[in-house]
């Protein structure tokens, strides 16, 4: 049992929750996409398309945030600075430039 999830993505946290948050409403795109990858019974058989983007090399990331290459949200900005772990009012921490400037809607579920 766990009472929070990390999320990593290249080595660095992209997001951390309590787990019902996390599981309830991810905010950072990577964790979106890895959810939207389990298998679900009522989508058996099924193909889920291929996450958009080539996975950078981990010995050498991309400059900015490591997960704008395959980031449907990711702006200049997000190239060329990396963003910060930021708490947010549910108890979760983000470290995605399209969350804290409002570019991806949220769902907010407090404890």
């Amino acid at each position: 049992m766990s009472h929070s999830v990390g999320v990593m993505y290249l080595g660095r946290l992209a997001e951390l929750a309590p787990t019902r948050v996390l599981f309830d409403a991810p905010k950072h795109p990577y964790t979106q996409l890895l959810l939207a990858a389990l298998p679900r019974l009522d989508r058996r058989g099924r193909e889920k398309p291929p996450a958009p983007g080539e996975i950078p090399s981990p010995l050498d990331p991309p400059p900015g945030c490591g997960f704008h290459p395959r980031c449907p949200h990711g702006q200049a900005r997000c190239q060329s600075e990396r963003p910060a772990l930021v708490p947010l009012p549910d108890g979760s921490q983000v470290a995605c430039h399209a969350v804290q400037e409002r570019r991806i809607p949220m769902r907010w579920h407090p404890s």
